[in-house]
Order: C-alpha cells, then sequence, then structure tokens
C-alpha cells in the first residue's frame, strides 16, 4: 500500500490543478483605463493622461499593451460603454470631446501629439485593441475569446457598431509614478 501514497498524493495535486485551471478559465476579468494628471476636483476631465490599460482579476493584473491610439479607442469605448459605438461614432467623439483634444495637457512631459483617427484607421485599431486583449485573455487563463470580449454587430441599417462585453472601471491617479 505504501508504494500507492506517493501516486495518490500526485493524483490529487493533479486534480487541484486542474480545477483551480477551470476556475481561472470561468473568472470574467474586468478592463482597466487608468488616468493621470487628474484635477483634484473634476473626473474624466480635458488635460488628463491615458496612462495604461489592464485586464483585472481578483488576484492578477494582465497588462494589455497600447500606444496612445489604441489607449484613446480603448478609453472611448470604456467611457461609453453602455452604447454600441459606430466607427463614424468614435471618430465624431475622439475629434472633437475636450477630453481627447486636451489629453495631457496637465502634464510636463507632453511630447506625443495627440493623433488624429480616420475611419479607415479606427478600423485597424479597433482590430489591434481586439487582438491585444486576446492575447492579454490568454496570458490571464481565461476561456474568453476576443469575439465575446470585443463585439461587432451590424445594426437593421448595415452599420457595424462595436461594445465591449465586459465590466469597465476607469481609475484616478492623481500624480503619474516616475
Amino acid at each position: 500500500m505504501s508504494g500507492n501514497e506517493p501516486l495518490g498524493r500526485i493524483m490529487e495535486e493533479v486534480e487541484y490543478l486542474l480545477a483551480r485551471r477551470r476556475v481561472r478559465a470561468q473568472e470574467r476579468p474586468r478592463l482597466v483605463v487608468v488616468h493621470e494628471q487628474r484635477q483634484p476636483s473634476a473626473e474624466c476631465s480635458p488635460g488628463e493622461i491615458i496612462d495604461r490599460c489592464y485586464l483585472q482579476y481578483p488576484d492578477r493584473e494582465i497588462p494589455i499593451p497600447l500606444a496612445l491610439p489604441g489607449l484613446m479607442l480603448c478609453d472611448c469605448m470604456v467611457r461609453y460603454n453602455n452604447t454600441p459605438l459606430s466607427v463614424a461614432r468614435m471618430e465624431r467623439i475622439l475629434a472633437h470631446s475636450a477630453f481627447y483634444r486636451r489629453l495631457g495637457a496637465n502634464s510636463f512631459e507632453r511630447n506625443e501629439r495627440t493623433p488624429h483617427f480616420t475611419r479607415v484607421a479606427l478600423r485597424v485599431y479597433l482590430s489591434r485593441l481586439g487582438s491585444q486583449i486576446a492575447k492579454a485573455l490568454k496570458k490571464g487563463g481565461s476561456a474568453l475569446r476576443k469575439e465575446q470580449v470585443l463585439i461587432s454587430e451590424t445594426t437593421e441599417s448595415n452599420v457595424a457598431v462595436h461594445y465591449l462585453n465586459l465590466p469597465v472601471h476607469i481609475l484616478h491617479r492623481m500624480t503619474r509614478a516616475v
């Protein structure tokens, strides 16, 4: 009997690891966008910086590496999360919202020019955002697929609309860590 005890412990460990993997695959992460250089009394005010975004699981954070245009698109989709957005509407929001026009104005480090988007560019950035989210989901061990998170649907008027199917949160930080 003593010969089977190590095998039994190994089997228990394997069962535990498989169960933990199944639980992690079921977890639904939250998409978090981090804003910095916030004015003390304002929420999402012009002049802030969109610093980064990540998928937040209960026990870890998985970064979603995006350049400034991708961060702006992700932020736009998070801020308007309750509304499916067409590419034309995203273009109007990113071009005319004071938040995006004055992005980073509160920072002394402002080096990057705020990008101007075309509809073609937005479609490319939507695809890239979906790819980066898919990589972060895979890295986080989630069973969710990109198509379940970044939803694209065609309306009755034949217009494609896009939205995020995740809980979202915008995190504000007063100062940027150096």
